[in-house]
């Protein structure tokens, strides 16, 4: 019950965070990003990719820095994945980031973290610490979602844009440790007025 709490207390400061800024005005707009993504559970390797299951990212920007070579970078996402043999999740995350424009070109990276609610498909046990018996885990879990991506993109004249990303993600705690999660988005980015 502790960790559930210490999860919930970290997304608050994560929301928290994000309501205290104020985005820079874009020239036209609000930035909505959407992606489509394939994600599975593997060690970062390309090799994997295809294999696991597909999901839906949404999500917005806020600048703390937005010239016009280059942006310092705060997300605010929530999205949904079905990986069709193991769990479904829905998720909810911040992350800090840089972007460097080469024209129209660009690259990013961002580091963040947030809150992974997953189903899995198959009935999961947990053991008990005290008398080491397994009991059967909730239906739904709370996890920790630390994330780390890098991605390439190029910006149109009318300021829409189309990348592609690569992102590790992890789901703590798993059996004490970090279950490695990898997606690869494409995906736009809109002014929405």
């Amino acid at each position: 019950m502790k960790t559930v709490q210490v999860y919930l207390v970290m997304l608050l400061l994560a929301v928290t965070t994000v309501k205290a800024q104020k985005p820079t005005a874009t020239r036209n707009g609000f930035p909505i990003t959407l992606s489509l993504f394939s994600e599975s559970i593997s060690l970062p390797t390309l090799k994997h990719i295809q294999t696991g299951g597909i999901g839906i990212k949404i999500g917005t920007e806020l600048y703390y820095r937005n010239r016009p070579g280059s942006q310092l970078i705060q997300t605010l996402n929530i999205g949904y994945y079905r990986h069709p043999r193991v769990q479904t999740g829905l998720f909810v995350n911040s992350e800090f980031g840089f972007r460097k424009y080469f024209g129209g070109l660009y690259a990013d990276a961002f580091l963040g973290g947030g809150a992974l609610l997953v189903r899995p498909v198959s009935p999961s046990y947990t053991q008990d610490s005290n008398t080491g018996e397994y009991r059967k885990a909730p239906a739904t879990q709370l996890k920790f979602m630390p994330t780390v991506n890098a991605g390439l993109g190029y910006r149109f004249h009318h300021r829409t844009t189309v990348f592609a990303r690569y992102e590790l993600f992890g789901e703590m705690p798993f059996r004490e440790i970090l279950l490695p999660h990898q997606a690869l988005h494409l995906g736009t980015r809109f002014l929405f007025n």
